[in-house]
């Protein structure tokens, strides 16, 4: 279990204050911690959970803790079994044929169009993910490296000007990002061509080709379900 200090009832909420900004409820925060500990591989894919351990380590009682798992479970990242307990999401093959399906096919579209409609912010957004991407392989960080790829391709539908499609993209975009911080390191992605195939999208982009995006991007996401269905199998108790 990770460390998940500094998560207070009393201190992080005060119902009585006026603000039109209203604050976080408690299970929300602790939802936020468990994600936050599942991107940074703090929990394992397919970890069991303790709602009495999480409460005690984040001084809660079990109560917003058992919201919290259930908010995640909504998000895919908490798989929770009748008389069996919370667990990470962990994918089987089957799951993981219809992420990479589903994320392709939603992210060609908003791709398109994000390069259609704002291509000079997206290229900026782009480059700047590069940026971390490449700090990243220099300090050989995989985690970083994970992070920053979420970055460049999350660009797609931030610039992409239909927020319908980024809460489309919610219902997935947790789960992409933990194979990623689990996977990408195993597979040594960061050092391997993915870098090279994230500088072709980003020209493609500047350049405002779609149809060659289209084709660089359907062969990097495909890519994927091979690449990962592999490490799951490592990862197989």
């Amino acid at each position: 279990m990770g460390d998940f200090d500094g998560v207070k009832a009393n201190k992080n909420i005060n119902p009585m204050k006026k603000n039109p900004i209203q604050p976080q409820s408690l299970a929300a925060i602790v939802a936020d911690r468990l994600k936050s500990s599942i991107l940074s591989r703090q929990l394992a894919l397919g970890e069991a959970l303790s709602e009495e351990k999480i409460a005690s380590a984040m001084e809660v009682s079990r109560t917003p803790v058992r919201e919290a798992l259930t908010l995640l479970q909504l998000q895919g990242l908490i798989t929770i079994l009748p008389r069996r307990g919370s667990f990470v999401f962990k994918p089987d093959r089957r799951t993981l044929h219809d992420l990479v399906e589903y994320r392709l096919h939603l992210e060609l579209l908003v791709a398109g169009w994000a390069t259609e409609r704002a291509p000079e912010a997206l290229h900026a957004s782009l480059m700047e993910a590069l940026a971390a991407m490449e700090k990243s392989r220099a300090e050989d960080d995989a985690l970083a490296y994970a992070t920053a790829d979420t970055q460049f391709h999350d660009a797609f539908f931030i610039h992409c000007a239909n927020p319908f499609f980024v809460e489309a993209y919610d219902i997935a975009a947790g789960r992409i990002a933990a194979l990623r911080s689990h996977l990408s390191g195993q597979l040594g992605l960061h050092r391997q061509k993915t870098f090279q195939e994230h500088q072709d999208m980003a020209e493609a982009v500047k350049r405002q080709d779609v149809d060659l995006l289209h084709k660089l991007l359907r062969q990097h996401i495909e890519a994927m379900e091979p690449n990962y269905a592999s490490a799951l199998e490592i990862l197989q108790p």
